[in-house]
């Protein structure tokens, strides 16, 4: 099973979340900029996510 993840990787979820509201924040210099910066939080938000797994041994296949 994988881990639960560390409470730096929360912290880390918690920085993006502040980094999405404050951005929100901002006033608009194009109408897409939004749903660029949305889908590149979720590109950052799985990454932090997929550490549980893959740095899990149970999960990681050794170098060769």
């Amino acid at each position: 099973m994988a881990r639960d993840i560390t409470a730096r990787e929360q912290d880390v979820l918690d920085h993006l979340s502040s980094a999405w509201n404050a951005f929100l924040q901002l006033p608009p210099v194009h109408r897409e900029e939004t749903d660029e910066f949305r889908h590149k939080l979720h590109d950052l938000q799985r990454m932090v996510l997929a550490r549980p797994i893959t740095f899990d041994p149970e999960y990681t296949q050794p170098e060769p």
